[in-house]
């Protein structure tokens, strides 16, 4: 099971796509090459004296990805969809609600007029799905409480009391919510306010422990919405990211014909959304069958539903005579399929390129992301063309992998050792978090190479 979340300085990133870098630093010594590589392997060059390649044999095909870190995210996820091209997903929210004010006072026999869960989306990340489907959610007790300390992955499944609620409507949708507080007539946008059935606010009265926060959670361990997808139609539901830094993400217990008391949701809330994917297509689930063999048409999905693996077998020929290169730059770009993008199921903002560990062939980095993420001083910020963005003109994904290719060779040619292990095409899983998945068009069959390696360098 894979265990890692990945957390990018994208602004990093976005300044690494825009640079033209040329990286032209030789990690090894060696005599240069009087041999040539191979008349068929290399397809062109320049009046420099570098060589282009672009002529490599890659394999691509779809494969399961593990569970994905969920605690400590930047938002959290909540909602279904079905989709006609992944099957269903389903975004379950479960989230502590935390004391305002300390000894809260309901006074002498108080009466409940409604409870309401309110919660305030996340513009920064954009809806998935359809504006105008609906969506049920029950909601319940949680019977445990979420531990900060605890690392919890998608795949994990809290454990949930008395329901405490049911909602059916347009989790997507962009209307205004209209409601009387104070004497007034309120309004909020971009919220939901849902009800919550009146006996769970009188136990609040009855039975409610406000002396601290420690002893609040112990009292309500916390409260879970759990989409239902069974009444959803193909290509009906939306998924949509939850903002508990906002001052809307609350609970509110309106009492006595005009009071209210309010509990928070805020960032010492301790919140997670689990993952759940069903009725996968048989498009998907046959590659998941047969790793290893090239598919024209792979797929990526996030909230930890699949990702593409790439093989590039012939890779190391490049110093196949055992003479050091230098690797100028080395660019892998990915082709969206045609017709598999729409308003509802837009492409990924960015994906990550990765690749399989030494240890168990789980998700890790390579090189190029690395000196995105930790740069070895100042000066090296931006030194880099790792990349990732989504391309809306090409309706293409390329990364730059000239820091990995520079390493995998140089380690061929000093140890014999071969870590060419390929590389994962996946959806990261924060930052920004993502319901999103796309098709990839893989097929190099016929002329245009909708999956390619450009190497271009210099010999020693």
């Amino acid at each position: 099971m894979t265990r890692y979340c990945l957390k990018i300085n994208y602004k990093a990133v976005q300044r690494a796509a825009l640079l033209v870098t040329t990286l032209s630093v030789s990690f090894f010594s060696c005599k240069k090459a009087t041999d040539e590589i191979g008349v068929d392997f290399i397809s062109k060059g320049n009046q420099y004296g570098s060589l282009v390649v672009d002529s490599f044999d890659i394999k691509a095909y779809t494969v399961r990805e593990d569970s994905l870190k969920i605690d400590s995210l930047t938002s959290n996820l909540l909602g279904g969809i079905n989709d006609g091209a992944f099957g269903t997903s389903v975004a379950s929210l479960y989230t502590q609600v935390l004391l305002r004010e300390i000894n809260v006072d309901f006074g002498t026999n108080p009466t409940i007029d409604s409870v309401i869960l309110s919660l305030a989306r996340d513009l920064n990340v954009p809806s998935y799905g359809h504006e105008n489907s609906t969506l049920d959610i029950d909601l319940f007790r949680m019977d445990e409480i979420i531990d900060k300390d605890k690392k919890y992955y998608s795949n994990y499944i809290p454990a949930v009391g008395n329901q405490i609620g049911s909602w059916t409507g347009k989790i997507n949708a962009t209307d205004t919510a209209w409601f009387e507080e104070d004497g007034n007539l309120k309004y909020q946008t971009n919220t939901l306010r849902i009800p919550l059935n009146n006996a769970f606010g009188e136990d609040f009265f009855t039975n409610g422990q406000f002396g601290s926060n420690e002893v609040f959670l112990n009292y309500l361990n916390g409260i879970a919405l759990i989409p239902n997808p069974s009444n959803l139609s193909t290509d009906q539901g939306a998924i949509i990211a939850i903002d508990k830094y906002s001052d809307e993400s609350k609970l509110i217990i309106y009492y006595n014909g005009g009071l209210r008391k309010e509990f928070e949701i805020n960032p010492e809330s301790q919140n997670i959304s689990t993952y759940s994917l069903s009725n996968t297509p048989s498009s998907i689930t046959t590659q998941f069958d047969n790793p290893g063999t090239h598919y024209t048409e792979t797929y990526v999905q996030s909230m930890g539903g699949c990702k593409t693996r790439i093989e590039i077998s012939n890779l190391l020929k490049l110093v196949d005579n055992g003479e050091g290169i230098v690797v100028n730059e080395a660019k892998l770009t990915f082709n969206v399929q045609d017709n598999s993008t729409s308003d509802a199921y837009a492409a990924p903002s960015r994906m990550l390129l990765l690749q399989p560990s030494e240890q168990d062939g789980t998700n890790a980095f390579i090189q190029d992301l690395v000196d995105v993420l930790f740069p070895r001083s100042q000066s090296w910020v931006g030194f880099t063309s790792y990349g990732g963005g989504y391309n809306a003109t090409d309706k293409s994904y390329s990364f730059g992998v000239t820091r990995h290719l520079q390493l995998l060779l140089d380690n061929y040619i000093n140890s014999g050792e071969d870590n060419n292990r390929g590389f994962y095409l996946i959806i990261p899983s924060d930052n920004p978090i993502t319901p999103s998945r796309v098709i990839l068009n893989t097929d190099n069959s016929g002329s245009i190479k909708n999956i390619q390696l450009k190497v271009t360098y210099t010999k020693l």
